[in-house]
């Protein structure tokens, strides 16, 4: 085990805590909730701890600190097991392909059959380990994971093709991610020309690629052209404690931050110093990641409903942070009204 199950659900605890309280998540969807709720530190065998490492990662992938597990669950657990496990594993993850995820993550657009978020992403790299772990000795079950993934692959493509302007940008955004993942985990398991799954998926958002029509690729030309300086890790956020205390909290695609930043700004869980501990973190992502305009939004939200306005926040900043806010491009960036700064980025998608 690479992490011991006590460990790993003291991380989720640590990324999201409000997973943890409230009623008791009911129905199948919410299955991975209940399996980290009812763990008492037992001893797991490795189905069970799979299933853990599973449900742990699904919970905290759209969270600001995500659990360190993603590689075993694509991959090192797939390792040297018995076809029996294997095949428990892979019926695990086409069971995880109907979690919901809207309690867990804010990068997401649409409902129903046209949603889109980075889980679906998530999901993608589990099942190709699944796929390429079970295909030599069950070619039927790695069909059926196949046919799951070119399913969900055919289900992105339409709900993009019925996006427009901002909704476009963002669902380009979320559909470039997800099959990122994709390409990624096809080509740790190299997965080569030929092969079933490479066929029919490797590459599909990569400009230029003809899958799809060429639907998917163009949404890869608008998320490197636009949107990949405000959808990443957000490493400069993890410090800012206070994000992990609820649900509202937790980041939307970016750059399209305004209402999140109102959000933060004040939420009743959060106190002063919270929210100045969230701000001082924007001001260092936006010094170290070259600007990202996501951040300016974010700072123009907090700063529109901070009690007291931007005179009490800079007291609670030290000096240079306090400057920062009141001159030079970052202010200049908060300064441009939401409704323009939408229609500027809308204008992108066409």
């Amino acid at each position: 085990m690479s992490i011991s199950p006590v460990l790993l659900i003291e991380q989720v605890r640590s990324a999201a805590p409000f997973l943890f309280g409230g009623p008791e998540p009911e129905g199948p969807a919410l299955r991975y909730l209940r399996v980290l709720r009812a763990y008492d530190g037992r001893r797991l065998n490795p189905l069970e701890y799979y299933e853990l490492c599973l449900c742990a990662h699904w919970a905290t992938a759209g969270s600001f600190v995500p659990t360190d597990v993603d590689n075993g669950i694509r991959w090192k657990h797939w390792q040297e097991i018995q076809p029996g496990l294997a095949e428990e594993q892979a019926a695990l993850v086409l069971e995880a392909g109907t979690w919901d995820y809207a309690p867990v993550t804010a990068r997401r657009l649409g409902t129903g059959a046209e949603r889109v978020s980075t889980h679906e992403g998530t999901w993608f790299s589990v099942a190709v380990g699944a796929y390429a772990a079970v295909r030599g000795f069950n070619r039927p079950l790695a069909d059926r994971v196949l046919a799951a993934m070119t399913k969900e692959a055919a289900r992105e493509d339409r709900a993009f093709a019925r996006t427009a302007g901002i909704e476009r940008l963002k669902a380009a955004a979320l559909v470039a991610h997800n099959f990122g993942d994709l390409d990624r985990v096809a080509d740790q398991w190299e997965l080569k020309p030929g092969d079933s799954l490479h066929d029919a998926l490797y590459d599909a958002a990569k400009p230029g690629s003809p899958l799809y029509g060429g639907r998917l690729g163009a949404a890869g030309v608008l998320h490197q052209k636009h949107m990949g300086a405000d959808n990443h890790r957000h490493y400069p956020l993890r410090a800012a404690r206070g994000l992990r205390k609820s649900a509202d909290l937790l980041l939307p695609v970016g750059p399209f931050f305004d209402d999140w930043g109102r959000r933060v700004g004040k939420h009743p869980a959060l106190t002063p110093e919270e929210v100045a501990e969230v701000v001082r973190c924007l001001l260092d992502g936006w010094t170290r990641m070259h600007e990202p305009p996501g951040y300016a939004r974010a700072l123009a939200g907090i700063l529109e409903v901070f009690p007291g306005g931007r005179k009490a926040l800079i007291r609670l900043l030290p000096s240079k942070d306090g400057r920062m806010l009141e001159a030079g491009n970052l202010k200049a960036a908060m300064d441009v009204p939401q409704a323009r700064f939408e229609a500027q980025w809308a204008n992108k998608a066409k």
